[in-house]
């Protein structure tokens, strides 16, 4: 899905291709300034070579000493700059962000396919675009890869890349990914990472489709291109109820989470005597899901995909306690407030008030909030909307709302329904913190 984070620096709505890439800044005195850049102008070739985007341009000058330069000025007239870069000058320039391409697949469990018929546009936007994956590790399929593009990442060292691998077997991951023909991923990983490009993968793992003896294939098929493929995440399909192929789908239960961790865990302690890694990382929500205990910190070893729901839980519990370490005298003052979450999440943040009022005489409340925008099985706290704490306005207490930081996010401080920050906090009338229990330790200075 295309988060708000993504639509504030890649606006899709706005962004148009053109020849070249659009100089936004220039500072005064640097190497662009000298030498007659500015704002609006366009550079559109480097030594004969044309740029697609500001990746293109810092890799064509990052190290040569004599370029040549062709830009388009605001005027419509085009200059040949012959430009001899001396040690230690700067360009600074500014450029144009680039327009993400677009997913053609139609996977089974896309989550754009469950977004509710009034989200924004943006939110339906398939984003399959290697410079994202090596920028902001977004996931790609591979499918829809040019060779310019298999070119460009090898050449350009666009490393690490995050790969939707799914399933290894052919005719599954077809199935999975909605397409009329076969694409074998292994190959193209197989090609990257004897170009020495970082890989990390990625398994949604859908019931009765890619588990069992299918997920074991493909996990077996991955840990052959170690250390090139450095990890695979396996999370658990999402489904709601606006999902449009959700009778194609199974829902993830209790009961097949506890398998799931059954049958993967002797592969981790395999994969950690052969190769000094467990390689295959669970994601979070088959513990809380299983009712089990979650690994220790070392279990996650550098957390390669901890953005991907691997790994996250244990690095909060493990900061809250660092944090109470950290703060050993009572508050000064009367603390009062309520502690939101999603449904999914709530046992574990319920714990860590407990021992937080226990040990500094706080009142918070802990509050699991139902997901009403997406639908009350979507549980993780990133997707609430400001409507869901709307919704959830009675059971709030205190002084205050502190949210769970990933719900709202951009310079816009919107949630997912286009709901603000303010807005929300104008209608519940209390004042809202959104940095988790950076807020609760700051109220008690």
């Amino acid at each position: 899905m295309y988060s708000d984070q993504f639509d504030s620096l890649y606006p899709i709505e706005k962004l148009k291709r053109r020849r070249g890439i659009e100089i936004t800044a220039v500072d005064q005195g640097s190497l662009g300034y000298e030498i007659g850049l500015e704002k609006g102008d366009r550079i559109l070739t480097i030594n004969g070579r044309k740029l697609r985007d500001y990746i293109d341009f810092q890799f064509f000058t990052g190290s040569e000493e004599e370029l040549k330069l062709e830009v388009e000025k605001t005027s419509g007239e085009r200059w040949d700059l012959d430009v001899d870069i001396e040690e230690g000058e700067i360009w600074g320039l500014d450029f144009e962000t680039f327009m993400p391409r677009q997913c053609a697949n139609e996977c089974l469990f896309c989550f754009c396919e469950m977004n509710p018929p009034e989200a924004r546009a943006s939110l339906f936007f398939r984003d399959e675009d290697i410079r994202l994956s090596f920028l902001h590790g977004n996931y790609t399929t591979m499918t829809n890869m040019s060779r310019d593009e298999i070119n460009r990442i090898v050449e350009q060292r666009l490393s690490p890349q995050y790969v939707s691998v799914h399933a290894t077997d052919l005719e599954v991951r077809r199935h999975l990914l909605g397409r009329d023909r076969i694409d074998d991923v292994l190959d193209k990983m197989r090609y990257f990472t004897e170009h020495g490009i970082e890989l990390h993968a990625q398994i949604v793992l859908c019931p009765k489709i890619n588990d069992g003896k299918h997920l074991e294939k493909t996990i077996f098929d991955l840990v052959t291109l170690y250390p090139g493929v450095q990890s695979a995440a396996i999370v658990p399909l999402g489904l709601n109820k606006h999902h449009k192929r959700r009778h194609l789908l199974t829902p993830v239960t209790s009961e097949w989470s506890t398998e799931i961790i059954d049958q993967v865990t002797p592969w981790q302690q395999k994969f950690q005597r052969e190769h000094g890694t467990r390689f295959a990382f669970l994601g979070d929500e088959f513990y809380l899901r299983a009712n089990r205990a979650l690994p220790g910190k070392a279990h996650y070893e550098q957390s390669p995909q901890i953005e991907d729901g691997v790994g996250m839980v244990r690095r909060f519990v493990d900061d809250f306690k660092k944090m109470l370490k950290r703060r050993k005298k009572p508050f000064s003052r009367s603390i009062r407030g309520t502690v939101a979450t999603g449904t999914l999440f709530y046992p574990i943040l319920k714990q860590t008030i407990v021992e937080f009022n226990n040990s500094f005489g706080t009142e918070l409340k802990p509050i699991a909030v139902v997901n009403d925008f997406f639908g009350d099985e979507t549980t993780v706290a990133g997707l609430l909307s400001g409507r869901d704490f709307l919704l959830a306005k009675n059971e709030m207490f205190g002084d205050f709302l502190v949210l769970p930081p990933e719900c709202v996010s951009g310079d816009k401080e919107r949630f997912l329904d286009d709901m603000t920050l303010p807005q929300l906090a104008e209608k519940l009338a209390i004042p809202i913190y959104k940095e988790g229990w950076k807020s609760i330790f700051a109220l008690m200075e």
